[in-house]
């Protein structure tokens, strides 16, 4: 087991110069005097001396007597016995200095104080060592070890000594402004920063300057930081880092720079300088960066009035600064600063700078996710929000990100937690539906205007396709290494996309399409699908073309029923009868409730479907009252009103009359075959329209003192008229059913066949002059096959057709 140094130092003192002999040979005579000149082996009074703020001469700064020389020359006559001189030296020093500092209170030192200490002694020892006249080796020898014992005793093993902190509030006072010394200026001028030049010329030469420039950095840093704080929180839509660069050259590099002037070979001070530069720039962003994760997601919000900061926020992550902004630098090599700062002793701090801006891309990029996604959970990621303004977020999530990382690799990272939290809304299917097709201006989602903007095919998202892309890009680079395994830009990078791919099937998002064009297409009463057709077509962009099939049907019933309406001989009876005739295959989502209309409505309908028939040969239309819409006058003593309503609606106010104007709930359910909450409905809407009043609960009366006929129709009225399975192959029909006595006898002899084996077996056996099956589409004869299945004549089951027993 090894002793410690203090406990051998105890036991076994380290020899000092009173060691030496004392005998009376001349030699030991020479020793002798030398002993004598160099004592005390400290200055005396030192504290005292130091608190008054003076340089006392010692008395060998006067020229040494003849005697005085001859014995320095006897005694250090070569570098092995300088060497052994200046270690007793040294050791005789330490002992006093540890005497000193053991004994002598300095508690109410200050910085200069301790300063003038420093100064005294240097001087002392300075001028001792002046007279030896010992080698250049032997010397570097003595100043290290002095050296050593203003460390061991000032600084100690401690980072928090007593010095240290009087050392920073000297700093922290002198480096309030920029110093007005600079890297040229001669360091023998005369000027306001003299002192503090002084002092750091002093300590770099205890080979202080370590503690010196790391106290230096750390006020730097706490300058940038409270810089950055006051000037840059919250502030978007404005560049900063200019600024921030222009801040660091004229209020924080001016300091480095001269204090590296005075502590730093000159050769080496520029190039140091230019290193100080772009670490204190690199933490500058560093900071800007920090407080940029802290508002990550008001940042977001805000978008796109934030582009400017999170444009920042991309080029300080990728450190991609502009060197233009200092020193006129156009480019740094970071590995040329870091080598030089290996070459370069008592500068080893600048490691320090170094290791603060070290802040890694890896470690930014993870705590700005990690914060996103907290932020979000806090303040979205709950039932208590709007699923607009989810989806709102989540949209700007994507445009924000992509401006920071536009490889997509944090923006897949975020959008998870959000994507799962969508799927869990129970409305977004219709907040995303209706958001695709609103493009009022001021829409919030947004969501048709990048439809419209994007126009591109599904197949642009594949892989397939992004992997050559990636191929044909000069400028490609790899994901980075923080991309989660599963990670595909396309599949985050794009708006509608993004959306869509948040459930796993598309389906939901046609079928809602096609109830929500469906009820649409019900409320034209000119036929005009223009519109719809343009909004379909961009969404089979997205969807693809033959995923709205269904769609495409119920649109071309709307267009036939023109037609048909058209060529119609309606006659003069009914002249402003129109019809939309439904394929009631395709339109499953309508509802039919069994109405009793009233006559006048009923007797227009029955004459259509007569003229109808006769038009398609034996083809019936089935009524759906509770569909379209009736325009009707409403005449009174004093005036008449004007409206458009359901049928419903037109059947409840009809049974108002000269003779019936006051009637209950339940005698118009019975009346009307309605229920009793659809009555009450139809009630409340015209007593809202000041045509009704409400009696009791349940009785109403017409809003009319005089006899008035409260219902008239004025040829206006357009009941919507849905074909049940009568017309769902549209205008082929009449031609399909030559069709029917072939499939008849083949079913009768086979009992049950596929569609392919009927469309074979149906080309065997029909004749060309009835019809051609070359040139029959499978899609109109599957139609034919539904109706006859829809008319009981035929089923289907498992895929297979067969007669109906």
């Amino acid at each position: 087991m090894s002793l410690p140094a203090n406990v051998i130092n105890s036991i076994l003192p380290r020899p000092t110069l009173q060691d030496l002999p004392q005998n009376q040979s001349d030699i030991d005579n020479d020793i002798h005097y030398l002993l004598n000149w160099l004592s005390p082996y400290f200055p005396s009074d030192l504290a005292a001396q130091s608190k008054q703020r003076h340089n006392s001469s010692h008395k060998s700064t006067i020229a040494p007597s003849q005697r005085l020389r001859s014995a320095i020359r006897s005694c250090l006559k070569d570098d092995s016995s300088q060497q052994e001189f200046v270690r007793l030296y040294i050791n005789s020093i330490n002992r006093e200095f540890h005497r000193f500092f053991s004994t002598t209170s300095l508690d109410d030192f200050e910085f200069m104080d301790y300063y003038t200490l420093i100064r005294l002694v240097l001087d002392y020892y300075n001028g001792c060592i002046a007279q030896l006249h010992l080698s250049r080796l032997v010397k570097n020898l003595f100043q290290r070890n002095l050296n050593a014992l203003f460390q061991t005793h000032l600084i100690g093993s401690h980072s928090n000594s007593r010095f240290l902190g009087l050392l920073r509030d000297y700093l922290s006072s002198c480096l309030v402004t920029p110093l007005l010394e600079s890297p040229t200026t001669h360091k023998n001028s005369h000027n306001p920063s003299k002192t503090l030049i002084d002092v750091i010329t002093t300590l770099s030469s205890l080979n202080m300057t370590n503690e010196v420039n790391y106290i230096l950095i750390r006020l730097s840093i706490q300058k940038i930081q409270k810089y950055v704080a006051l000037n840059c929180s919250r502030v978007w839509d404005v560049a900063l880092l200019h600024q921030i660069s222009q801040f660091i050259q004229s209020e924080v590099y001016s300091n480095f720079s001269v204090i590296v002037a005075y502590s730093t070979d000159s050769g080496l001070a520029d190039e140091i300088n230019n290193a100080y530069l772009y670490e204190l720039i690199k933490i500058a962003y560093d900071e800007l960066v920090s407080l940029r994760i802290k508002e990550i997601f008001e940042l977001v919000v805000s978008f796109p009035s934030s582009r400017i900061a999170l444009d920042e926020l991309y080029q300080c992550l990728l450190i991609k600064y502009n060197h233009d902004h200092y020193n006129d630098r156009s480019h740094h090599d970071i590995s040329q600063t870091h080598n030089l700062i290996n070459d370069v002793t008592n500068l080893t701090s600048f490691e320090n700078l170094a290791n603060y801006s070290l802040k890694t891309q890896s470690y930014q990029r993870s705590k700005l996710v990690e914060t996103f996604i907290d932020l979000s959970h806090s303040h979205l990621l709950h039932s208590g929000s709007n699923t607009i303004d989810v989806i709102t977020t989540y949209t700007k999530t994507i445009n924000s990100f992509l401006i920071i990382d536009p490889k997509g690799v944090l923006l897949d990272k975020v959008v998870r937690p959000i994507r799962r939290y969508l799927k869990t809304r129970e409305d977004i299917i219709i907040k995303l539906v209706h958001g695709l097709l609103d493009e009022n201006d001021e829409a919030k989602l947004g969501l048709a205007r990048e439809l419209r903007a994007t126009k591109r095919n599904k197949s642009t998202y594949t892989s397939e396709s992004t992997n050559i892309e990636d191929g044909l890009d000069l400028h490609w680079i790899p994901d980075p290494i923080d991309a989660l395994p599963d990670f595909k830009k396309g599949k985050v990078s794009d708006i509608i996309e993004s959306l869509i791919s948040i459930f796993d099937s598309k389906d939901i998002f046609i079928d809602e399409f096609t109830k929500l064009f469906g009820e649409k297409l019900l409320q034209l009463h000119n036929y005009d699908v223009s519109e719809i057709e343009e909004h379909l077509d961009l969404l089979k962009t997205r969807f693809g073309k033959g995923e709205f099939t269904m769609l495409d049907i119920m649109i071309r019933d709307i267009q036939e029923s023109k037609i048909i309406n058209e060529i119609l001989p309606t006659g003069s009876s009914n002249p402003r009868f129109h019809s939309s005739i439904l394929s009631h295959l395709y339109w499953t989502s309508l509802e039919s409730k069994e109405l009793r209309v009233p006559e006048l409505i009923q007797n227009k309908f029955d004459d259509y479907n007569s003229k109808f028939s006769k038009l398609k040969r034996g083809r019936n239309l089935k009524f759906v009252p509770n569909l379209g819409l009736v325009k009707l006058n409403l005449k009174f003593k004093n005036r008449t009103m004007y409206f458009e309503v359901s049928p419903d609606k037109a059947a409840v106010i009809s049974l108002f009359d000269e003779e019936e104007n006051e009637l209950s709930v339940d005698s118009i359910a019975n009346k009307l075959n309605m229920s009793q909450y659809d009555v009450s409905k139809c009630l409340s809407f015209w007593v809202g329209e000041n045509v009704l009043l409400e009696l009791t609960r349940t009785l109403y009366i017409i809003n009319d003192d005089e006899e008035d006929i409260p219902f008239e129709e004025t040829g206006n009225s357009i009941p919507s008229i849905s074909a049940a399975s009568t017309e769902s192959v549209g205008n082929k029909e009449h031609e399909l059913i030559v069709l029917w006595p072939h499939l008849n006898t083949i079913l009768e002899n086979i009992t049950s066949l596929s569609f392919e084996r009927i469309k074979s077996l149906l080309k065997l056996t029909v004749p060309k002059e009835k019809m051609d099956l070359t040139t029959l589409k499978d899609s109109q004869l599957e139609d034919f096959l539904d109706w006859l299945v829809d008319e009981n004549k035929i089923l289907l089951s498992a895929g297979t057709y067969k007669l109906k027993r």
